[in-house]
């Protein structure tokens, strides 16, 4: 069992790849699908992509439901002081060394992948390209 545990994959999934599931586009959806009936899988999720989700204008009560029910599939990650911090060192990098403007949530997201050992699922591959020299581990599932 221990070994077992040692070998799962993570994955963080990005608000996109949600969004883009409940629309029912085929590489989010094919992606899903195989990952969720992989037992070797761990699925998670952080606080910034829940509050993304919930934050779109318009929801109605199905929507929110599939949101739930969505999010039941993993573990939602809360944000913490060693995420905040690593996110502020992200963001920094990728001003200082990269000249570019990485905002917060994604910021976020990206430190909670890498403090928790997991590749950030998202089809906003450039938003986070450049922070794959710096531990991130990426995977877009439209390519």
């Amino acid at each position: 069992m221990i070994e077992r545990c040692l070998n799962l994959i993570k994955y963080l999934l990005d608000t996109n790849i949600i969004i883009y599931n409940k629309k029912g586009l085929t590489p989010a959806v094919e992606f899903l699908a195989e990952i969720e009936e992989n037992p070797e899988v761990e699925i998670i999720y952080s606080t910034i992509v829940e509050a993304e989700l919930f934050s779109y204008p318009n929801l109605t009560a199905e929507d929110e439901r599939q949101f739930e029910d969505a999010l039941k599939t993993g573990e939602i990650i809360d944000v913490n002081s060693k995420i905040a911090r690593k996110a502020g060192e992200l963001r920094k990098i990728s001003r200082n060394i990269y000249n570019k403007k990485l905002k917060l949530p994604d910021a976020l997201v990206a430190a909670t992948a890498m403090e928790h050992a997991a590749t950030l699922i998202t089809r906003n591959e450039n938003d986070f390209n450049h922070l794959l020299n710096h531990g991130l581990s990426l995977y877009n599932p439209f390519k």
